[in-house]
């Protein structure tokens, strides 16, 4: 636990004032972790389905590209950065979300300009090196918050 605390805050301690700014931040504003952590989760199975022309989703490059307008997102560009923001695990989420979102979006771009191959290879490098990373952020707060409520 003492790595992630460092990781996600700089190696500051986990004291009683940031356990509940990180639990006040999780609660307050709103995100539901695990819905977050399905969510994102889920879009590796989304785009394979779209890969394969298993799906009848209308995706964009152009809506996915933007990284504040899930419900993570939102959390991130409002409540989040306000009460974590100068954190730089909280930092570190953001970039990696804003990347996922980036990375997601080209996927898409790729295979509709029959670029399938490279968008295939997207997906299994880049997208799910930054998917990756926001689960394992996310699972990093979710733990935190859940260790203040314990």
């Amino acid at each position: 636990m003492l790595g992630l605390v460092k990781r996600l805050f700089g190696g500051m301690e986990l004291d009683s004032g940031l356990a509940g700014e990180l639990s006040q931040a999780v609660s307050e504003g709103g995100l539901d972790v695990e819905a977050a952590l399905m969510a994102h989760s889920n879009w590796k199975l989304r785009l394979e389905a779209y890969l394969d022309g298993k799906s009848s989703e209308d995706l964009r490059p152009e809506v996915i590209c933007f990284d504040d307008r899930c419900d993570l997102g939102r959390w991130i560009h409002g409540p989040g950065a306000q009460r974590l923001g100068r954190y730089r695990g909280f930092t570190a989420l953001r970039e990696n979300h804003r990347m996922f979102h980036y990375a997601a979006s080209n996927v898409v771009s790729l295979n509709q300009s029959g670029r399938k191959a490279e968008a295939r290879r997207m997906l299994d490098s880049v997208y799910a090196g930054f998917s990756t990373k926001v689960i394992d952020d996310l699972t990093g707060l979710r733990d935190l918050a859940q260790r203040r409520k314990g």
